[in-house]
């Protein structure tokens, strides 16, 4: 079957084989379909038909407030999920919208025919949902992080608990982000040109170095 093989290395359909890969593409009333960089895959706002499983590539989940500010929540990669919360919440819309940032493989999950239990009492029904559940509660840490990220009180504080996690993440002093300065400015939730400044600080000071995504954290303080 079509994209089999990026479906087998997902959480979500790692156990199931080619003829119950196909029985639940039907069931779920799926779709796939491939996005080019900065293409939104679903818009803020939007009617919600669908959860949405990233098969190739990458994507940012960003939300836009009422004064039209732009906030990274967090990206997701290969094998993430989007939407279910919002699925099981009853959302009618997109709270967020997922927007591309490389060329994208994506698969749609009819979100009513995910919940609900299916007719039949399909047992891999059954396991696409208790893995989706797990899938959930890993993004729910990635947003605590988040959220711990922020909670510093200055920009450099800030920076120190994001770069100190992706070291830890990574088990290396040097380590990779996903984002770029603007994105990761967004993400923090901090302004762009004060951060930059903060980044240049930091590596004349000997704290970090830096090149593009690539960091090397030369020291750190410990947060509690």
């Amino acid at each position: 079957m079509e994209h089999f093989n990026e479906l087998k290395a997902t959480k979500i359909f790692r156990s199931a084989s080619e003829f119950e890969c196909q029985a639940m593409m039907f069931c779920f009333k799926t779709k796939f379909k491939t996005f080019d960089k900065n293409q939104n895959i679903v818009s803020q706002g939007d009617e919600m038909q669908d959860v949405v499983l990233i098969l190739k590539g990458a994507a940012n989940v960003e939300n836009i407030d009422s004064f039209g500010n732009i906030s990274i929540l967090m990206q997701l990669r290969k094998g993430d999920v989007y939407g279910v919360e919002s699925a099981y919440a009853g959302d009618e819309f997109y709270k967020d919208s997922l927007i591309a940032t490389e060329k994208t493989l994506v698969l749609f999950m009819n979100k009513h025919r995910l919940i609900t239990p299916c007719e039949n009492r399909c047992k891999r029904h059954d396991l696409v949902v208790k893995n989706l559940m797990q899938m959930v509660a890993e993004s729910n840490i990635k947003l605590l992080d988040k959220l711990s990220h922020m909670s510093k009180k200055t920009t450099r504080d800030k920076l120190l608990s994001y770069f100190t996690s992706m070291s830890e993440k990574q088990k290396s002093s040097y380590f990779e982000i996903p984002f770029n300065v603007t994105e990761l400015a967004s993400y923090l939730s901090v302004d762009r040109s004060a951060m930059s400044n903060e980044l240049s600080k930091m590596k004349k000071e000997g704290i970090i170095d830096y090149d593009k995504k690539q960091y090397h954290l030369i020291k750190h303080k410990k947060y509690e």
